[in-house]
């Protein structure tokens, strides 16, 4: 018997969350995985490129409005753009995502996909009772990531 209640049922396909990625990425070797915040320093980003060209790997990013686990974490199209143009006039290989719903199950799973060496990720500095009360994927990607994490603020 069929349960037409309780089952999900997907009319459309679920949009992708892949904005641009350069023509080159299919023949990377390894990967550094860039979890941005829109409204971080340039030192993120910075650091991301200068991972990726220590470790001669693309890109993949993430990029987010914000950490916490209780608010959506919706990111703009023009910042995804913004990010791809900045990735390609460096000169490395990237693809570039918005948020999902889970930003830290988008972070660890690109990671883990693609074996990711390093997480770069953007980190804003909270108590511990706001990060108590309202969560934070920089936590969750610190505890379950199976590569080293750098935060920069």
């Amino acid at each position: 018997m069929t349960d037409l209640y309780s089952t999900p049922h997907r009319r459309f396909p679920a949009p992708t969350l892949r904005v641009t990625a350069s023509p080159g990425l299919g023949s990377a070797t390894a990967t550094v995985v860039l979890a941005l915040r829109t409204d971080a320093s340039e030192a993120v980003l910075e650091q991301a490129i200068a991972a990726a060209r220590r470790e001669n790997a693309c890109v993949r990013a993430v990029v987010f409005g914000t950490d916490t686990t209780t608010a959506p974490s919706t990111s703009p199209l023009a910042e995804c753009s913004r990010l791809g143009t900045a990735l390609a006039e460096a000169g490395l290989e990237f693809e570039v995502h918005r948020a999902g719903s889970d930003l830290a199950e988008q972070i660890l799973d690109l990671a883990s996909t693609h074996a990711a060496r390093l997480i770069v990720m953007a980190a804003k500095r909270r108590s511990p009772v706001v990060k108590l009360l309202l969560g934070s994927s920089a936590q969750q990607v610190i505890l379950e990531a199976d590569c080293p994490v750098l935060l920069v603020k």
